[in-house]
């Protein structure tokens, strides 16, 4: 982060602060007090609820007790008693129940049979076991149950709040059970007295629903035994709307003070980092590699100072890295020409020797001169060989081309390098492992290059003892790897930080630049060349690529 943005946000921080410190706390409060109140609210809407479902019980209940006590029903069981298939039709418990306010009535005799059904006619003459059992509770108080009603839809259980009271007249006793049906009715009626929205649940579904509470809510049960449950939901959203009001308000105030004390620490930081900046800039260009810069700034004081120091380190800097790239340059190619004479060197001692032979041979006139020359020619076109190889891979090392960079299946790309060793040298076994769908982009040719220096390698590491090639294809989430193992001796601790460079061999014969191409190679493709394994177990090479999923592969 820039200087001068920090000192803008810090003059934001010290307006924000004290209003912050204010506010939080304020808000904090103002919440806490919303939520006692609607906690309070929901108290006396529940308790409302509760004392509605009781009034509404006692006034049933009274009903049936006054239904069992009045004449009309000591007539019934009279005539019941001396005309039991006359006295009780089905339409009697409808009548019954519409005079004295009841939704719920079932005549039983003392088995338990129905013989009339206000609220289910066509119960008579069949047992109401779920209504019946009322007749055993000892409560005095109304029972929630589930009563079986005809309506639009067809036959439904709804949950009422019953009573059961018998009627007795000589030896004949009967059971009258009635009360009222909890449903729509209900529910509106207690969403007008709680300001809630009400829902009657059985069963784990709604029954009724009356009243909206609008989100966010909070929900309040009341149960009815197995019935069902009286669920209250209130809204909380006039609380979140005042502490949403005070918010706005503290965000406007902090928006209008933080947009003033950012302008004026704006002002005020231009002005103290303006030489601080011209020197962060003057260094970004000095380390892209422009050594000449100098920074004008009129800055006094330490930072007047600080900017004079700084433009006479970059004219020192930009005199002691012309020396010194100078002198790398130098000893770069003073160590590519020791090493090529080197290696250029080792093959002239033989063509010199045998020329020599050849040379007193001739002057001694001996005999077996064309068989010394034929053997001496052998040598000398050997070495002379060795001598292009040489030539051709420096030449290869100095100038390799920008590569052709191809979506390729690398399982498919090393099993066709792996189809030219079809026929391993004796004792040697290859094995094969390959990950299928492993793609990265890579120049299909050089790859191959590389692939066939590191099998060579493991073969010729290989070639006294025999053993086993091992071959494997594998990806991770972000690589693509390819991993050329063999059993041989392995490579020493002392020469795996130097097989990478150029000239650096332990094989006679060798050129010491294989490895180093296949390293370059890699590098060329954003990728690299690791060695490992165990010396006297045998080496690992691994090639290591950025993955391509997705990508089609060349072929």
């Amino acid at each position: 982060m820039r200087l001068r943005t920090r000192l803008a946000l810090a003059f934001a921080l010290l307006a924000l602060v004290p209003l912050a410190v204010v506010v939080l706390p304020t808000l904090s409060r103002l919440r806490d007090t919303l939520s006692r109140e609607l906690d309070a609210r929901m108290e006396a809407a529940t308790t409302s609820a509760q004392e509605s479902l009781e009034r509404s019980g006692t006034t049933a209940r009274r009903a049936v007790e006054e239904l069992v006590d009045s004449a009309a029903m000591e007539d019934l069981a009279r005539e019941a008693r001396e005309r039991p298939t006359r006295a009780i039709q089905a339409g009697t418990a409808g009548a019954l129940m519409k005079t004295r306010g009841l939704t719920v009535l079932s005549l039983f005799d003392k088995d338990g049979t129905v013989l009339s059904s206000g609220h289910l006619p066509a119960r008579r003459g069949d047992p109401d076991p779920a209504l019946f059992a009322v007749t055993k509770e000892r409560s005095a108080k109304p029972v929630p149950v589930r009563v079986e009603v005809r309506t639009p839809s067809g036959l439904r259980q709804l949950p009422a709040l019953v009573t059961a009271r018998p009627v007795d007249y000589g030896d004949l006793r009967l059971w009258a059970v009635g009360g009222v049906l909890l449903d729509e009715g209900l529910t509106q009626h207690l969403a007008r007295l709680t300001q809630a929205q009400v829902s009657l649940v059985a069963d784990g579904a709604a029954l009724a629903t009356a009243g909206t509470a609008a989100p966010p809510t909070v929900a309040r049960e009341l149960p009815l035994g197995d019935a069902a449950t009286v669920r209250l939901v209130f809204s909380r959203a006039a609380a979140r709307e005042a502490e949403e009001g005070v918010m706005r308000a503290f965000l406007l105030l902090a928006g209008l003070g933080g947009a003033f004390a950012v302008l004026l620490g704006l002002l005020v930081s231009r002005w103290m980092t303006r030489p601080v900046e011209a020197l962060t800039e003057g260094a970004r260009r000095v380390a892209e590699g422009a050594l000449d810069v100098r920074v004008q700034s009129d800055a006094t004081g330490e930072v007047g100072e600080l900017v004079q120091t700084f433009n006479h380190m970059t004219s020192e800097l930009k005199a002691t890295t012309e020396r010194l790239v100078a002198s790398e340059r130098i000893a770069a190619w003073q160590e590519v020409a020791r090493r090529l004479a080197h290696e250029i060197k080792n093959p002239l001692t033989p063509i010199r020797m045998s020329l020599e032979t050849l040379l007193a041979a001739q002057e001694a006139r001996h005999p077996r001169f064309p068989e010394l020359f034929k053997e001496s020619a052998g040598v000398v076109l050997e070495e002379v060989d060795r001598l292009r190889r040489i030539v051709d891979e420096f030449s290869h090392f100095a100038r390799m081309p920008k590569p052709q960079l191809a979506p390729v299946d690398l399982s498919e790309l090393t099993q066709s390098v792996l189809s030219l060793y079809a026929t391993p040298p004796p004792g040697i076994e290859v094995q094969p492992s390959f990950q299928a769908g492993v793609v990265a982009r890579v120049d299909r040719d050089m790859l191959t290059q590389v692939l066939v220096n590191l099998v060579k390698n493991a073969e010729e590491a290989m070639a006294d003892k025999g053993g086993s090639l091992r071959v494997r294809v594998k990806g991770t989430e972000a690589d693509a790897i390819i991993e050329v193992e063999d059993s041989g001796p392995g490579i020493p601790l002392e020469n795996r930080a130097r097989i990478f460079e150029p000239y650096f061999t332990t094989k006679e014969g060798g050129t010491g630049l294989g490895l180093a191409i296949a390293a370059r190679i890699l590098q060329e493709h954003g990728g690299k060349l690791e060695a490992g394994g165990e010396p006297g177990q045998g080496a690992r090479f691994s090639v290591v690529l950025p993955r391509a999923e997705g990508g089609a592969p060349a072929r």
